[in-house]
């Protein structure tokens, strides 16, 4: 069966319409990356504490251990850190092996009870080491955070998009255009360190100093790249 003319027409219309579209060029376009930051003081502290026991029998130091940790948390909480602010990361019992020459065998087992807890304000971090580590706690370190990190990082995203814009629109002036729609926005993603501050591990025993703690600014960050088609003005 032939096809009729008038379907033929139809077809070459359209293979005449898509060899138009091919050969058309696609209209100019802008892309940038917008970027925002901003710095702030960091108003919560994270203290990495581990509670340690070495004894002959590994039932001996898990139960010193859990002792030992009741005694830490207790002396945290009379600090003022809520229960809600101490968190248990890590618990383990293991064993410790004989050095020297002959074949090894166990010397001892270990018990230890990683710590970590959450300070607000700041300025209670060092009181809160020191009476860790007068309760026999080995002090690893301390980080610092933001209470309100998501409210800055979403107003920084806002930022980030009209900073795009803003360098778009001096990009199609200096071509002696103007932006058109939006093509597209793509997230770069966002610089947010968590600050840590080490410390050589330390158990003290008998009244403790409280160390002196000062955090310098966490800087937040973030970025995105757009693109808009360009018109005549």
């Amino acid at each position: 069966m032939k096809p009729s003319p008038a379907l033929l027409a139809f077809i070459l219309a359209l293979a005449a319409g898509g060899a138009a579209a091919q050969d058309r060029p696609s209209p100019p376009s802008v892309t940038v990356v917008g970027e925002a930051s901003d710095e702030a003081q960091p108003d919560v502290a994270w203290i990495s504490l581990t509670v340690r026991d070495r004894k002959p029998t590994a039932a001996e130091a898990a139960n010193d251990n859990a002792h030992r940790a009741e005694a830490v948390i207790a002396a945290l909480m009379a600090a003022g850190a809520g229960p809600k602010d101490i968190v248990t990361v890590g618990l383990a019992v293991s064993p410790v092996w004989s050095d020297g020459a002959g074949p090894r065998s166990v010397a001892a087992y270990e018990a230890t009870n990683r710590l970590s807890i959450r300070v607000q304000p700041v300025d209670r971090a060092g009181a809160i080491i020191a009476q860790a580590a007068s309760a026999g706690a080995e002090y690893e370190g301390v980080g610092f955070d933001l209470s309100d990190r998501d409210a800055r990082q979403d107003e920084l995203r806002a930022k980030a998009v009209e900073n795009a814009a803003h360098r778009a629109a001096l990009y199609a002036e200096g071509a002696g255009m103007k932006l058109g729609p939006l093509m597209l926005i793509q997230a770069q993603g966002a610089q947010n360190a968590f600050r840590p501050m080490e410390f050589a591990r330390a158990a003290v025993a008998g009244g403790v100093t409280p160390p002196p703690i000062e955090p310098g600014p966490i800087r937040l960050s973030d970025s995105v790249t757009a693109s808009w088609t360009l018109e005549p003005r």
